[in-house]
């Protein structure tokens, strides 16, 4: 039985994502900042799937890394994917409306807290010389989103995070890395940004991001390891197949 660990696993999509792919066989490691983590992990469970929780505080890197470090030495499962879907909005309005305590815990917990989590799990990986890295990216990594800034700061540096993971992972086996913006789904952090007058493009129903990281996680191959991928795109294309993109495709940089 394959293992898939999962941030952000107590709700939205996250949420989603778990109780998803527990149908596929897999082994699921739900993670979240509280006990909603437990929820999903025994929902798992009550259905016939394999499931366990972690409580962790990815705005605490330190605390993060260590109780996974801790908890992975104890773990004998054949890794084969991460999912990092946990995230907030941050602060909201202007720079000079905000203070840096609020900056710094969204992009810990965005950028940071995730990372920490990805660096204990990639050695298992790695030696495994196989596996599937999603990192939600959002539609903050896209454009100008000033009512949301740090937020949207964080999702372009998961961006460049993924492209340099792609980079590093293709020649150590068979790898495939990327950020996913899975446009905006009915969730209460979609609440929050429609109660802050925030701009809401892509509505999407939460089944089309799901339904592409279990596609993603299944897949033999991928073409467009290192993208910034739209749920929208025409991504099930290249899987599983020889098709080729464009080199500046579904990348975030000036086309020259």
């Amino acid at each position: 039985m394959g293992c898939v660990i999962i941030t952000g696993a107590g709700s939205g999509i996250g949420k989603a994502i778990a109780l998803n792919l527990a149908t596929h066989g897999f082994h699921i490691v739900c993670i979240s900042k509280s006990a909603k983590a437990t929820v999903t992990a025994q929902s798992i469970r009550s259905e016939g799937g394999s499931a366990e929780d972690l409580i962790v505080n990815l705005t605490d890197y330190n605390h993060a890394g260590n109780k996974i470090r801790t908890w992975i030495s104890e773990k004998n499962y054949r890794f084969v994917g991460i999912v990092l879907a946990a995230g907030v909005l941050g602060p909201v309005g202007p720079l000079e409306n905000t203070t840096m305590d609020q900056w710094n815990d969204c992009l810990q917990t965005n950028v940071i807290g995730n990372l920490a989590v990805l660096k204990e799990v990639l050695p298992r990986l790695i030696n495994g010389q196989f596996g599937r890295i999603v990192w939600l990216g959002g539609g903050g990594a896209a454009y100008a989103y000033p009512i949301f800034p740090a937020y949207a700061a964080s999702k372009v540096a998961i961006v460049r995070i993924i492209e340099n993971l792609h980079e590093d992972l293709k020649s150590k086996g068979n790898f495939s890395v990327v950020c996913l913006a899975p446009g905006a789904n009915d969730t209460e952090m979609l609440k929050k940004v429609r109660e802050a007058g925030g701009e809401v493009k892509t509505v999407v129903e939460i089944g089309e991001p799901v339904n592409f990281v279990s596609n993603f996680i299944l897949s033999r191959s991928c073409n467009f390891s290192g993208c910034l991928v739209h749920v929208r795109d025409l991504w099930a294309e290249y899987l599983n197949n020889d098709k080729k993109i464009e080199n500046n495709q579904w990348k975030l940089r000036r086309i020259e």
